[in-house]
């Protein structure tokens, strides 16, 4: 009796295994790809973070530029174009950095929930420019 159970139970766990991998694969990929994601958002963030404290210091626009490609090499490939630099209307000594990139999703799955498989990552940091070199109290 115990023989026959056993026997019959083949071609059931065959079919089990069909439908339960597709559902784990989705989840295993789907967790790699948000991972992904989670990753080149924090690294783009990091980034402008770091090229806004140079601009505090240096006001070349270059420079600032090259600091952030290089901060996000790390995750992501930047170019001049996704940057931008800009100054406040209201007070000159104000600027904006301005950090702009479209990831795409590995998986084309996750990426069927957002309009053309991809969504843009954003940064923003807003600094002020001291006009004159800082002189602590003494």
């Amino acid at each position: 009796m115990m023989i026959r159970k056993i026997r019959d139970s083949k071609g059931t766990i065959a079919i089990e295994f069909v439908l339960v991998i597709p559902i784990f694969l989705i989840f295993v990929f789907g967790t790699i790809d948000f991972g992904w994601y989670f990753f080149c958002d924090h690294t783009i963030e990091l980034a402008t973070r770091e090229g806004a404290r140079l601009g505090v210091v240096i006001s070349e626009e270059y420079a600032i530029k090259e600091k952030i490609k290089d901060c996000a090499s790390i995750a992501v490939v930047l170019d001049d174009s996704n940057i931008s630099i800009s100054q406040d209307p209201q007070d000159a000594n104000v600027k904006r950095v301005l950090t702009q990139y479209t990831h795409d999703f590995l998986t084309p799955i996750i990426g069927a929930f957002f309009s053309g498989g991809s969504i843009t990552i954003q940064a923003e940091v807003t600094y002020k420019v001291e006009p004159e070199p800082y002189v602590p109290p003494s």
